[in-house]
């Protein structure tokens, strides 16, 4: 049976830097109805199961309950979700029942820990947090007849995903953690508020993608160098105010209503299986834009680019396809 995962983080686009910046806030009640839209359209296709994480704020109660005739619903049998640690729980467990499809509500942090469990299950990601690259402003509608149409194979994963990258962060040739859109290495000597806002504490970033439309910390390098999605190549921006050095000097949105002045000391292409060395102590590194890992002195750090982050739907290129395949 096609079956289509749903992940809503009802805890996305709620943070810090929804006081530092102009940042929307989506609210509980429009995350509800933007899944009554995605069950909508899966109801439409030859889907016919969903299930989902459960969450302390009954996101999909509604959306159930609108397509009980429809489809089955139902709820992975886990806690109830309170924490990032819930949703890669989520995705595991979808990955183990062999989940087809999986939508996502939330930021590229809801993407990033969804990205650790769901392995090679596609992703419709729906824009629902703070600064936003990964998932696009997708309407949930749309979201749920593409995911429905993957799920039910009408459209095929090699036709309608691309392939993302991610950045690998090793301490002592140990994996530890990944980023699918943005690493900054900061100054900060502590997780604590976890959000990064504050441009002036970053010594640098490494980037899987620097797109013009993009608002962020990858806004910075797109005003450097354009890489898409799918380009096997990332960048390495060097940004720290205290190092002498001829430098550049540019203007990006790096996150909602804030339009910053950054020195970019230094930059360059990396290329996939590059090694990035990180050697800012004291400092954290924060993974698309949530401080995780504290950078101690006696330890050895380094970031990778590969090629292996999550498949990812590319709606508007799936809908063309869909309207050349022939009605039943």
């Amino acid at each position: 049976m096609s079956v289509v995962g749903i992940i809503a983080n009802p805890s996305a686009g709620k943070d810090i830097r929804r006081l530092v910046a102009h940042g929307r806030v989506v609210s509980n009640q429009e995350k509800s109805n933007i899944l009554r839209r995605v069950f909508a359209g899966i109801a439409s296709t030859n889907t016919k199961k969903i299930i989902i994480m459960p969450d302390h704020s009954g996101l999909t109660i509604s959306a159930a309950s609108d397509v009980k005739d429809k489809l089955e619903v139902s709820y992975l049998d886990m806690r109830t979700a309170d924490s990032q640690e819930s949703s890669t729980l989520a995705a595991k467990l979808m990955y183990e029942q062999q989940i087809d499809c999986i939508v996502t509500l939330g930021g590229d942090g809801t993407n990033r820990v969804v990205a650790k469990g769901c392995k090679n299950i596609p992703l419709v990601p729906i824009s629902t947090g703070t600064n936003n690259v990964f998932p696009a402003p997708t309407e949930g509608t749309l979201a749920g007849i593409v995911a429905g149409s993957i799920a039910d194979k009408t459209l095929s994963v090699k036709e309608s995903c691309n392939q993302s990258k991610k950045v690998d962060i090793y301490c002592n040739d140990q994996f530890i953690d990944a980023a699918l859109v943005d690493v900054a290495i900061s100054k900060e000597m502590f997780v604590g508020a976890r959000a990064v806002w504050d441009i002036t504490t970053l010594h640098s970033v490494i980037l899987t993608r620097a797109e013009p439309a993009s608002i962020g910390l990858s806004s910075i390098g797109s005003r450097l160098y354009n890489i898409e999605i799918d380009d096997p190549i990332g960048l390495y921006i060097i940004l720290d105010k205290n190092i002498k050095s001829k430098k550049q000097f540019i203007k990006a949105p790096i996150a909602p209503g804030t339009i910053s002045k950054i020195k970019i000391v230094d930059y360059k292409k990396i290329n996939i299986n590059d090694k990035v060395q990180i050697n800012t102590y004291p400092g954290t590194i924060a993974l698309d834009g949530e401080r995780e890992i504290e950078l101690l002195p006696d330890n050895t750090y380094y970031a990778i680019l590969n090629l292996e982050g999550p498949l990812v739907a590319d709606v508007s290129k799936s809908m063309k396809l869909l309207s050349n395949i022939p009605q039943k």
